[in-house]
């Protein structure tokens, strides 16, 4: 079996993608597609999607892949431990970075003035293409400063079975963050490839409120539910 790497750290991860690198990040979701690719509660399984998922891991072009980072002091080391085994899908030698960028629950460190203001530089001043599914992450309103958002609404779940009408509803964009689950995995890297800046955020938005509601960095039932 092959080792699970060390990954980039989360904050050269994220100056990395604040100086223009795109970024796809993988998650338990993701990981789990990759070993058995019979679907999880937010995408049903398939085998396009699952190949895709594992032949990014290791040839993303110029897109950055970003990896849960397992062998950090996470408080949530139990959790992520299982996905150990997921080092047989990867590339002996490859930089990975941090998937955590997006999850100060997984990575508390990270919950500081300079992260929140190096995010928000992500959309301040500029117009940006927001493409997600439910409200759990990121909608318009979070962005706010944004010159301009132009959404792009997609099904709150298994929204791969439409990803070539996603796409081209997409375009060509400057900068494109992207928030819709194992889809947006793969379309950061087709959309780098185009020349988008082109950033996968997760559920980064739901974290973003709890900032400026003042409440702590964890998920509760509460999110869960929210669609």
């Amino acid at each position: 079996m092959h080792a699970y790497p060390s990954v980039l750290a989360e904050r050269e991860t994220l100056d990395q993608v604040v100086s223009g690198r795109s970024i796809a990040r993988y998650g338990d979701g993701e990981f789990k597609l990759c070993a058995d690719g019979k679907g999880i509660k937010s995408q049903i399984g398939h085998p396009r999607l699952a190949d895709r998922l594992r032949g990014i891991l290791r040839d993303s072009g110029q897109c950055l892949v970003g990896i849960p980072n397992i062998r950090s002091d996470t408080p949530k080391a139990e959790f992520w431990g299982k996905y150990m085994a997921a080092g047989r899908f990867l590339m002996q030698g490859r930089q990975y970075v941090s998937a955590f960028i997006s999850r100060p629950d997984s990575a508390p460190w990270i919950n500081s003035e300079e992260y929140w203001a190096q995010l928000e530089s992500l959309w301040l001043g500029q117009d940006v293409t927001l493409v997600r599914g439910s409200t759990k992450s990121l909608i318009a309103e979070d962005l706010v400063g944004a010159r301009s958002v132009a959404e792009v609404i997609c099904p709150r779940q298994h929204a791969w079975g439409d990803y070539s009408e996603i796409l081209a509803r997409v375009g060509r964009p400057k900068r494109a963050l992207l928030c819709l689950g194992p889809t947006a995995t793969v379309m950061a890297v087709d959309l780098c490839a185009g020349g988008t800046h082109a950033i996968d955020l997760g559920h980064v938005g739901m974290f973003l409120r709890k900032r400026r509601r003042g409440e702590p960095m964890w998920v509760t039932d509460d999110d869960r539910v929210q669609v």
